[in-house]
C-alpha cells in the first residue's frame, strides 16, 4: 500500500470532476478508476520526478482526491490549507494535521497504529504523499522534506533526543546545535569544556536524518520560557 492509498482511506467521500475511467494513473502507475490529470495536476506542479508514471494523461480518483485535498486549519476559522502546505500523520482511520510539537510527540513516544505515514516540513512545497512510505510491523519511519528518517530504534531516539536537551538546557541554542557552527565569543560565553564535549558527540552524527530531524524538534525558548514559569 502506498501513502496516497492510505490516506485516500482517511479522506470523506466528494464529488468527482468528470465521470472516472479505467487507466493509468500518473501518481501511483496503477491501472484503476481514473479522471483527467489536469483536475489533479496543475500547472505549478513540479514534483515530476516522484510520479510512477509520469507520460500518463490519467490520474487515479484516489490521488486525486489526496492531491486535490484541503484542511481546515485549527483556530482559522473557514480557513483551508492543502495538504501539500502542512505536516501531518495518517493512520489510515485518520489525517491528522501536525505543527512542530504535534510532530515532536509522535516521533518521541512513537506511533502505536497497524499501518501509518508521518511527514513533517518547512518548506512547505512538496507533496508529503509522494515521499512517505507506509509503516507496518512496528516500523517508525517518518519523512523530514525529502529525507527518510528511521526512528524504529527507540532506544538511538532516546539517547540522541536527551543529548540534545541536555545540551540545550546547558545554553547552546538551537542554531549552533543544528550547524555546529560556533564563534569565538559565543564558545567563550557558554565554556570550552561544554562545547568540546557536545561538539564531539555531536560531529559525527550532526548529519544523519534522525539528528536533524530531533534538533528540528527541540522545543524553541518561548516553550522552555513557558515551561519555566510557575504556574497560577
Amino acid at each position: 500500500m502506498t501513502a496516497v492509498e492510505l490516506i485516500a482511506q482517511a479522506l470523506s467521500e466528494v464529488a468527482l470532476p468528470e465521470e472516472p475511467q479505467e487507466g493509468v494513473c500518473c501518481v501511483t502507475g496503477l491501472h484503476c478508476p481514473t479522471v483527467a490529470r489536469k483536475h489533479g495536476i496543475k500547472p505549478s506542479f513540479t514534483n515530476w520526478g516522484l510520479l510512477k508514471a509520469p507520460d500518463s494523461e490519467r490520474i487515479g480518483v484516489a490521488a486525486w482526491r489526496v492531491l486535490t485535498h484541503s484542511v481546515a486549519v485549527e483556530g482559522k476559522g473557514r480557513e483551508l490549507r492543502p495538504l501539500q502546505q502542512s505536516s501531518w500523520l495518517c493512520t489510515g482511520d485518520a489525517l491528522t494535521l501536525l505543527d512542530r510539537q504535534g510532530v515532536r510527540k509522535h516521533a518521541l513516544d512513537g506511533v502505536d497504529a497497524a499501518a501509518w505515514c508521518g511527514y513533517a516540513t518547512t518548506s512547505y512545497k512538496k507533496h508529503g504523499c509522494l515521499l512517505t512510505p507506509v509503516n507496518t510491523g512496528g516500523r517508525q519511519v517518518w519523512v523530514f522534506e525529502t529525507r527518510l528518517v528511521d526512528c524504529s530504534d527507540r532506544a538511538a531516539v532516546d539517547e540522541t533526543w536527551a543529548r540534545l536537551r541536555a545540551a540545550q538546557d546547558a545554553g547552546i541554542p538551537r542554531p549552533l546545535i543544528e550547524q555546529l557552527d560556533i564563534s569565538p565569543a559565543y564558545m567563550a560565553k557558554i565554556g570550552w569544556r561544554l562545547w568540546r564535549d557536545f561538539e564531539g558527540w555531536a560531529r559525527p552524527r550532526v548529519r544523519s536524518p534522525l539528528y536533524q530531524f530531533l534538533a528540528y524538534l527541540l522545543p524553541s525558548q518561548e516553550e522552555l520560557r513557558n515551561a519555566s514559569m510557575p504556574k497560577t
